[in-house]
């Protein structure tokens, strides 16, 4: 076999291994910059989907779940990730019904002939959920859309990256006792009463 060709071969089957290794990255985080969060019961929280360390990222097609007993999908908004040639498919919200987990679609690509080179954490999307019942360990989850290829995420040539996917965990506590208006009165009447017995205090002394 001729000397160089055997090199070029070595080399590209070195390249060919080190792209399969460097594995594309989709994970979710909450306000507190992590995968684990506890919210108190009928509050507001964002759930923020990052994509990290892929190149030529031309879309994206996945499934978020969730359990819909405890937490409400309310909306979903993108990150705008390809800005001006975004190209969005149906990304919808569906409440599960039961036991059944609630789901929601999430897909969009780039009008342009290349992607991108992604090299930081960067928002694909946030979800904005409602907790509705106190409970532990509400996980999220991120997976491949049942009706699409087994990818997550696609490269301008139509194959998809290996892709780690990290999900997240809500636990959902006792919302806070908002104290009475009449206790907000209580303190400065506490004091007035304090300052008229001081007052009296220094009468009697002089």
């Amino acid at each position: 076999m001729n000397k160089h060709l055997l090199t070029k071969l070595m080399a590209l089957t070195f390249v060919g291994l080190f792209q399969t290794t460097e594995a594309a990255t989709i994970n979710l985080q909450f306000p507190n910059g992590q995968n684990i969060y506890s919210a108190a019961k009928n509050s507001i929280f964002d759930a923020n989907i990052y994509v990290n360390d892929v190149n030529d990222l031309a879309g994206f097609d996945f499934d978020l779940t969730y359990n819909s007993s405890n937490l409400s999908a309310q909306l979903l908004t993108s990150g705008n990730i390809f800005g001006d040639d975004t190209e969005s498919f149906a990304s919808t919200i569906t409440p599960g019904v039961g036991a059944t987990l609630g789901r929601i679609h999430f897909a969009e690509s780039t009008l342009s002939a290349t992607g991108l080179n992604i090299t930081t954490p960067t928002l694909l999307g946030t979800v904005k959920f409602k907790a509705l019942n106190i409970s532990q360990g509400n996980f999220l989850s991120i997976t491949a859309d049942a009706v699409s290829p087994s990818q997550l995420l696609f490269l301008s040539d139509g194959s998809g990256p290996a892709t780690g996917v990290t999900g997240g965990t809500v636990h959902i506590t006792a919302a806070p006792v908002p104290l009475p208006a009449s206790a907000l009165l209580f303190a400065p009447g506490l004091l007035a009463v304090f300052g008229m017995k001081k007052n009296k205090a220094r009468k009697s002394v002089a």
